[in-house]
């Protein structure tokens, strides 16, 4: 967390850092938040406009979701009037019902929202999208980019995964705030870095495949584990378990079969 607060002032050095009731509040600017809960790992967008209070991926799990409420609350002085999702799985919309039955209403872009730009491509899954907040400089980009796990570009396969980073990269400016589904958020050079990465782990996990290894095999291939480890932002002691591992490269091989 420490190494997180550094970066982020590197970034924006107005921002400051506060705790209150399990969610964690990242200020942007005045009117921008991200928010997040200190047992799940979901990054939630917070913003103040002209249409009403936005929220991002309201999904601080279950039992943090009155706490995330009165936070809400008590930042923006009123209650979100508006939910959007970066795409449909449980752990970025399971919070939509929860605000629904409050007030908010579920809309699908930000077109009636002055300052919030949104795209969509089809990368981590068959719709996803990303919001820009031009104020804040800020960029929520879901599960196309997490900064806490591997990738998985699964859906969109390896040009699905190019295009949406190329279509994230056009947005704002050299300095903008990249903001992933998980993880801590970052700038546009390491987003890059991302991207080069991934394309090596496939160019490598492809190379391996035609030299004929299975998945098992090929997760002791050295030049594979150090390609994994440059997406150990946080350098975990055990970033990919065993299983987890072979499954990424089982999909991963999977992706090379259906771009053929």
């Amino acid at each position: 967390m420490r190494f997180t607060c550094l970066l982020l002032a590197m970034i924006y050095p107005t921002i400051s850092w506060a705790f209150t009731e399990n969610i964690v509040v990242t200020p942007l600017n005045e009117e921008a938040f991200i928010l997040k809960s200190i047992d799940a790992g979901t990054n939630i967008g917070l913003f103040k406009t002209n249409a009403g209070i936005v929220l991002i991926d309201p999904m601080p799990g279950d039992v943090n979701l009155d706490a995330l409420n009165a936070q809400i609350q008590q930042l923006v002085g009123g209650a979100a009037t508006i939910v959007v999702n970066t795409h449909a799985h449980a752990d970025h919309t399971g919070g939509n019902a929860y605000f629904i039955a409050k007030g908010a209403v579920l809309i699908k872009d930000t077109a009636d929202v002055t300052g919030m730009d949104a795209l969509v491509v089809k990368s981590h899954s068959a719709m996803d999208k990303v919001y820009f907040h031009k104020k804040s400089n800020s960029i929520f980009v879901g599960d196309i980019y997490d900064s806490s796990w591997h990738p998985t570009f699964y859906v969109g396969g390896i040009a699905g995964f190019k295009h949406a980073i190329a279509a994230v990269l056009k947005l704002g400016n050299d300095d903008s705030l990249i903001v992933p589904g998980h993880g801590k958020a970052t700038g546009k050079t390491e987003l890059r870095r991302y991207q080069q990465h991934t394309l090596d782990w496939v160019a490598r996990v492809r190379q391996l495949k035609n030299d004929g290894m299975t998945a098992n095999e090929m997760e002791h291939d050295e030049q594979l584990k150090n390609i994994l480890a440059t997406f150990n932002l946080d350098n975990k002691a055990d970033f990919i378990p065993q299983p987890a591992l072979v499954r990424f490269i089982e999909r991963t091989i999977a992706v090379i079969e259906q771009d053929k």
